[in-house]
């Protein structure tokens, strides 16, 4: 029954062992300038290469949420040289389920997530292309063609992830932090720490293909910041299943060297400029 008190039950089921099973789309790499990357990564995660990987998503079956579709670029970094993973710069989301994804990951995990105006994901016979739209601008548009990379040495940096039929672990890290509001009503940063999630995934569909790739930007998310040097290469691929399965406590960091990299993937302009608005008639 219906109640605005939630159960014992219910609060302790609340996002346990969160999982984005039925996961199919298009992922995709490409090279860009390394110095302008590499100014984005907090310490004490380092850059490994000048390269941006993404993908754009239909989540089918989250745990968490009704079916959305979700877009991401990430970074590869690693921690203190023994541990490896991506660096998620941003996620926007579309969808039914996306208000609940992005509170579970934002919220609960700590992922860069916003809502998008509209994602949209098609594929046709070998071809397949994706839109992310957010404030009058395109900001991603990429198509991925059944075939040979673009470079096919790219292949080597994922071929655990999306070993076919094989589960594959991987770390993602992102930075979490508390909110706290002063008696003046200002908003301050503090408790800054990096955490490591890790995933188990199974791949049960990978096709390479060619990759093509146009970034725009918007005051509030900045994708034509990481240039396109050079396409990489990209893959129509299906997770048969990806599971959250431990979170590791790494470092707390300082809050004024690390929030100014964090609050864009997370707020808009509006949240810290006052004169930030948007009008629509």
């Amino acid at each position: 029954m219906a109640s605005f008190i939630a159960s014992d039950q219910d609060v302790k089921n609340f996002l346990t062992a969160p999982s984005m099973n039925d996961q199919e789309g298009i992922g995709f790499a490409y090279a860009t300038d390394e110095a302008v990357l590499k100014a984005l990564i907090p310490a004490p995660l380092k850059l490994m290469a000048p390269v941006v990987c993404g993908y754009v998503v239909h989540m089918g079956k989250p745990t968490f949420s009704a079916p959305y579709l979700e877009e991401s670029l990430f970074a590869l970094v690693s921690y203190k040289d023994k541990m490896m993973g991506a660096y998620p710069i941003n996620l926007l989301l579309h969808g039914p389920g996306a208000e609940s994804g992005v509170i579970a990951g934002r919220e609960g995990a700590g992922i860069p997530k916003k809502l998008a105006d509209a994602i949209e994901l098609r594929r046709n016979d070998n071809s397949a292309t994706a839109t992310v739209e957010r404030h009058g601008k395109t900001l991603l548009n990429v198509s991925w063609t059944a075939g040979e990379l673009n470079d096919p040495s790219i292949m080597k940096q994922f071929a655990g992830q999306l070993a076919l039929g094989k589960e594959a672990e991987m770390n993602s890290f992102f930075y979490k932090y508390n909110i706290d509001q002063h008696e003046d009503g200002t908003n301050h940063f503090n408790n800054v720490q990096l955490v490591a999630t890790q995933l188990r995934s199974l791949a049960d569909q990978v096709e390479p293909g060619n990759l093509s790739i146009q970034l725009d930007s918007t005051d509030d998310d900045p994708f034509g910041e990481l240039k396109v040097l050079k396409p990489l290469g990209a893959a129509w691929f299906h997770f048969k299943t990806s599971v959250m399965f431990n979170t590791l406590k790494l470092d707390e960091v300082d809050a004024a060297t690390t929030m100014p990299k964090l609050l864009t993937g997370r707020y808009d302009r509006s949240f810290f400029n006052p004169k930030a608005a948007t009008y629509i008639i």
